[in-house]
């Protein structure tokens, strides 16, 4: 398979455009973990697609593997880093995709369901599931921004109220009472 027949596949430019949305989403409105995290799995995703391309295979599952065992290994120092839950979810969806890898060095013939190669479903699948929870962990992040800055504001407003109530004078007695 040529490089420009590769890079002609829908698959191929299907999966590019949904990294690109997605890595810009997550270095516009997210924050360190998910900047970091797609930053990792893009240089993944780029440098086997660009590695399957040159060496003309359809799934070079070695490549794969050491790939994938790399990506699992950085979302589970970066979720570590940050507490965040939603890298730990990548990290399971790459480890799986390692374990997926793992199995089919052992099978040399690839099951078919309804005509389509069962390794490269599940291996598509993954992938996906990995973008949509970067995607997911974007929008969490845009969410506890919007909860801090709402916060911040009652408490100023708050703050602002008591000093109010503190540089108020003590009313004034009326004439006639004593």
């Amino acid at each position: 398979m040529s490089f420009g027949a590769y890079l002609g596949n829908i698959y191929t430019q299907s999966g590019l455009v949904a990294l690109i949305v997605t890595s810009v989403f997550a270095w516009w409105k997210g924050g360190p973990p998910e900047r970091l995290g797609t930053l990792l799995l893009a240089a993944s995703w780029l440098g086997t697609d660009l590695t399957r391309a040159l060496l003309g295979q359809l799934m070079p599952t070695a490549l794969l593997f050491a790939s994938d065992a790399l990506v699992s290994t950085g979302f589970l120092i970066i979720a570590v880093r940050y507490s965040s839950l939603w890298l730990g979810m990548a990290m399971l969806f790459y480890a799986s995709a390692f374990a997926l890898h793992a199995v089919q060095f052992d099978d040399a013939d690839a099951p078919r369901w309804h005509g389509m190669i069962i390794y490269l479903l599940l291996n598509n699948i993954l992938n996906y599931l990995v973008l949509l929870t970067l995607a997911a962990g974007t929008c969490a992040t845009m969410a506890q921004r919007r909860r801090t800055a709402q916060c911040q504001a009652k408490a100023r407003a708050r703050a602002a109220e008591r000093a109010e109530r503190r540089l108020r004078a003590p009313p004034l007695p009326l004439a006639g009472n004593p």
